[in-house]
């Protein structure tokens, strides 16, 4: 397998502007008050779009406003209300992002998948936007099982992260935080993928179209580790990645700083820059204007008590 390997440009972490909290209505006191554990985000017009590892919902925000945004069922099912049994049970919806226009979705639709890091986590949904980016219609459950039994048997301790359109292809991005994992991400022909979406409601292929591996270094000895991904046009990868403490002198799974990078249709990895350390970076949207990436990112505390915050940063697209 092809392998790239780049290390963190010599440049003081960049700093994140908060946004707001991602608080909730309450139309039900079956559900959170807030989402604490932000996963993946997409932006489309003035609606910011936001998937948790522990919910069945998709929270929906508007970004002219600090209102509190609401929550859209998206996966069927429930998970229960203790904290251990919730991480045990969770559907684990790690990666979201946009399709482009397709049958019958003239203004294209979200795509959310669970990470596949157990056969209960193959799951997903995919959900029609309106042409004010509005979400249209009702959400499909997908089942992910066909195509992630193909990556199984390419890829070790599946933990899919992060998704993105790239041209004619979908690009996953494998979190390589596993004791014998690596990064990798999985090129997908996108025509394929959207055909078993609408015959099926799956998605599936039948080969993996390519595969590279990257070594993104280490953050306090920790690897650099996959945790999102947007699209910038098809031609260039927005990603974020995650140190996580395995012991020592940090509790395991602390994490230990973020990076966002970015990545060529080549597989070059052309930024990657630390990230205010206060913040464990789950998922990043972002958009190119003028040669100056603007970015909104979510991140999980790992405190269900605290509201996960919305931030936004912008960055060179070239290095300086």
């Amino acid at each position: 397998m092809d392998r790239r390997v780049a290390r963190a440009e010599d440049l003081p972490p960049l700093e994140l502007r908060r946004v707001r909290t991602l608080d909730l209505e309450r139309s039900s006191s079956d559900l959170p008050e807030h989402i604490a554990a932000a996963s993946g985000v997409v932006r489309r017009a003035e609606f910011v779009y936001v998937v948790g590892d522990d919910l069945l919902f998709l929270g929906v925000f508007d970004a002219s406003s600090n209102d509190p945004g609401r929550l859209h069922r998206v996966l069927s099912g429930d998970v229960p209300d203790t904290t251990d049994a919730r991480e045990k049970t969770k559907p684990d919806l790690e990666a979201l992002t946009a399709l482009p226009p397709f049958e019958s979705h003239p203004h294209g639709a979200l795509l959310g998948l669970g990470s596949g890091s157990k056969p209960e986590r193959d799951r997903g949904f995919a959900w029609g936007l309106g042409a004010d980016g509005s979400p249209e219609g009702e959400p499909l459950q997908l089942d992910l099982a066909p195509l992630y039994s193909l990556l199984r048997e390419h890829v070790h301790a599946l933990n899919v992260e992060g998704a993105a359109v790239m041209g004619d292809e979908l690009w996953l991005l494998q979190r390589g935080n596993s004791e014998e994992g690596v990064n990798i991400v999985v090129s997908l022909e996108l025509s394929e993928v959207l055909d078993s979406l609408l015959r099926d409601r799956t998605l599936a292929a039948p080969e993996l179209r390519g595969m590279r591996a990257f070594d993104l270094g280490e953050l306090e000895g920790a690897a650099l580790t996959f945790s999102d991904a947007s699209p910038l046009g098809g031609e260039l990868l927005v990603f974020t990645a995650s140190a996580e403490a395995s012991g020592g002198s940090h509790e395991s799974g602390a994490i230990l700083g973020s990076v966002v990078g970015t990545i060529d249709r080549g597989g070059e990895v052309r930024r990657l820059r630390t990230i205010d350390r206060k913040y464990k970076v789950e998922g990043v949207h972002a958009a190119l204007d003028t040669g100056v990436l603007t970015m909104t990112f979510v991140c999980d505390q790992d405190d269900p008590e605290i509201p996960s915050p919305l931030l936004s940063a912008t960055m060179p697209v070239d290095p300086q």
